[in-house]
């Protein structure tokens, strides 16, 4: 059975968080055994994968209801080392502001929890 909650999902680099209501973004956290998954064939994943009710694929009328949604995002105006930015620069010159957030939103989430 299919829940009828919606859910929005963000994936900011290789995590996915759930957006809340009140802008919050809670991360999302798996349960899956990836070793035991890699020690299956690709039969037995797919099998494993259908015989799982809450993991079924979605049917072309829940994916018409699916929302991606983008965090909104402050522009700010801020002053940083130059050296800083040309060393996010140098790992690809599209994108490293967005690695900048992630990074700061690491730093964040890690000092949210220890606070």
């Amino acid at each position: 059975m299919v829940s009828s909650k919606q859910v929005n999902i963000v994936k900011i680099g290789d995590a996915l968080y759930e957006s809340l209501p009140d802008g919050v973004l809670r991360p999302l956290k798996g349960n899956s055994d990836w070793g035991r998954v890699d020690a299956m064939t690709e039969d037995q994943v797919e099998a494993a994968a259908l015989s799982d009710q809450d993991g079924l694929p979605l049917t072309d009328d829940e994916w018409a209801k699916v929302k991606l949604v983008d965090p909104f995002k402050t522009p700010v105006t801020i002053r940083l080392d130059a050296d800083v930015v040309e060393w996010f620069k140098s790992q690809g010159q599209r994108g490293y502001q967005t690695r900048m957030n992630s990074v700061l939103r690491r730093y964040m989430e890690a000092n949210r929890k220890a606070g």
